[in-house]
């Protein structure tokens, strides 16, 4: 289980750190758009970020390719701990240099990297040696405090918006996903919304609902699939009406993956090729 999340989270960090690839200049160079000087200034607290040694574009596109390496190691499993922290470092760095350009799964993220570094390592699912992995922790002998914590964030995840919308008057009064699909950050705003007010009204309580939902039914070892369900299509739906959003569907997906028990990896291992 621990290595199924490695995995999850190491292929997902790819993705992230691929587009931002593209922006690189303008988030995090002296260049760019984002003054380093005001962004120390107005940090709360110590202002820890790689960046502060890269002024560059080519210092920058070093520093992102060693953290991409980082990111492979830790998805095959090798040196563990040190990718985790080459992540984690990562992950703490650009959100310090780069406070504007955070979104949603930047956060979820970042508190993942933390819980993987902390985590146990097993050596299963990874390219050490056979000797190496005969040197590892037993598997049956790893503690579980580094799932039960990746559980518990992904509840308060929940917990905290739905709270966060309480006292939302759009949430509230059922507007909010008729404004929503009106905006911007639509992928097909127009004016065709206005004719589905009630629906979308239902929609609006519909999430607050499921969102209250998903960590009741993940808790409950019978009931976890519905959960896996519920959550899969609560996120494939914000991210077919949403504009750029799959990758906050994919970072939370990965949070799911500790909620996996072993017979769930057992029956994923039989069904795994040789070779795998």
């Amino acid at each position: 289980m621990y290595a199924a999340v490695r995995i999850a989270f190491a292929l997902v960090s790819l993705l992230n750190l691929m587009q931002i690839w593209p922006d690189r200049a303008t988030f995090f160079t002296d260049a760019g758009m984002i003054d380093q000087e005001v962004v120390r200034k107005f940090t709360v607290g110590a202002y820890l970020s790689v960046f502060d040694l890269c002024h560059d574009l080519s210092a920058v596109s070093t520093y992102m390719l060693f953290s991409g390496v980082g990111m492979l190691l830790l998805l095959f499993g090798v040196w563990s701990r040190v990718a985790a922290v080459i992540v984690y470092v990562w992950y703490v760095s650009y959100a310090m240099r780069a406070p504007l350009m955070l979104v949603g799964w930047d956060e979820v993220l970042r508190s993942t990297a933390f819980l993987v570094l902390i985590s146990p390592m097993p050596a299963c699912w990874s390219w050490r040696s056979r000797k190496a992995r005969k040197r590892m922790v037993p598997e049956t002998q790893v503690l579980c405090y580094g799932l039960t914590l990746m559980r518990a964030q992904l509840v308060v995840i929940y917990l905290q918006t739905v709270l966060a919308r309480l006292g939302n008057e759009y949430w509230m009064g059922g507007e909010f996903m008729s404004f929503f699909l009106l905006s911007h950050n639509a992928r097909w705003p127009g004016l065709w919304v206005l004719n589905y007010g009630f629906v979308l009204k239902v929609v609006t309580y519909l999430t607050l609902l499921t969102e209250l939902l998903i960590p009741i039914l993940l808790m409950v070892r019978r009931w976890r699939w519905y959960g896996f369900g519920t959550g899969f299509l609560l996120h494939a739906g914000i991210s077919l009406t949403s504009y750029n959003l799959v990758l906050f569907w994919l970072a939370m997906m990965v949070l799911y993956v500790s909620f996996l028990q072993k017979e769930d990896i057992d029956w994923l291992e039989r069904r795994l090729p040789f070779w795998a």
